[in-house]
């Protein structure tokens, strides 16, 4: 019986800590100007089809608040887009001005993926955002996925820190899954950062939700392992660790909160449209030059918005 009653307050203790933490780091964001010009890219990728029925409300939740508070080139691609569907890329250029979209059509999903489950190459998009990107500075992540206000103080004082920002840096994130109502409309607040529904465990790679390094190291590994066509578990993993592989000096950065949703492998386990799972077999892997889609015809079809075929 005691020993239940310690874990129940070690349990309550955590939970007080980490409430408090980020209630203190919510605060010191809104005290301080807001000031969202840092050299940080995010890329995100996603497609119109009902992944989760909110998904576009989640995402504009998401991109809303790490613009404001981080990114200066938020940059979506729409990955192999149903024909019976708008794109996404013209609803988010409209909504958020600082924002690029890349879509990729049908035909080269078709030539890129070997696997019946998978619509969405999740980690062959991201290569396409990130090869394309400007900051000096790029975060995959997912989205899904806010910043906690930790992690954004965290990366302001990494970024503004002459003397421990330099190229070969990775930073990785610890994933916290929060509660987030289905067709919710409220922006992400205060609540939502002081309280969690789960806690997932990190490895020394991160927990895939969130890999920030320089521009000039991303494209010094090439991206993600465009070999695995059939994969989408582990090329997460897989990328962190070829960066490693390549001199990166990793350290986690703080945490992300991902809006939590039934079609999530931490919520249902790992289903057949989540992929195959890849291993660190292999590692590090060589993309070919033209890695992220690089040598497909680019046509402008809007603005900031260009299509890939």
């Amino acid at each position: 019986m005691l020993t239940i009653v310690k874990n129940k307050l070690s349990s309550h203790l955590s939970d007080l800590r980490y409430a408090t933490n980020a209630l203190i780091a919510r605060c010191r964001i809104v005290s301080r100007p807001q000031y969202n010009n840092y050299p940080i890219s995010l890329v995100v990728v996603g497609r119109n089809d009902d992944y989760m029925p909110d998904f576009f409300q989640r995402l504009c939740a998401t991109l809303r608040w790490n613009i404001k508070h981080l990114i200066a080139e938020p940059i979506f691609v729409e990955w192999n887009p149903p024909s019976d569907r708008d794109f996404l890329a013209f609803r988010l250029t409209k909504e958020f001005p600082t924002l690029k979209a890349y879509v990729v059509s049908h035909s080269i999903h078709n030539k890129v993926c070997q696997n019946q489950n998978l619509a969405l190459m999740e980690y062959h998009a991201k290569n396409v955002g990130i090869r394309r990107a400007q900051s000096k500075w790029i975060i995959a992540s997912n989205a899904d996925i806010a910043f906690s206000p930790s992690t954004i103080l965290n990366c302001r004082q990494f970024i503004t820190n002459s003397m421990v920002n330099d190229e070969s840096s990775v930073l990785t994130a610890q994933r916290v899954d929060i509660d987030w109502a289905e067709m919710r409309q409220s922006s992400i607040n205060i609540l939502d950062c002081v309280r969690f529904k789960k806690i997932i465990t990190q490895t020394i790679y991160g927990t895939g939700d969130f890999l920030m390094t320089s521009r000039t190291l991303w494209h010094t590994v090439r991206g993600y392992d465009e070999s695995l066509l059939k994969h989408r578990v582990g090329c997460d993993v897989r990328g962190a660790a070829q960066i490693l592989a390549h001199q990166g000096k990793i350290q986690q950065i703080g945490t992300v909160l991902h809006l939590a949703h039934p079609t999530s492998c931490t919520e249902a386990g790992i289903q057949p449209h989540h992929g195959e799972c890849a291993s660190l077999d292999g590692v590090p892997y060589e993309n070919d030059s033209a890695w992220g889609l690089g040598s497909c015809n680019e046509e402008q079809i809007g603005e900031r918005v260009w299509l890939l075929s």
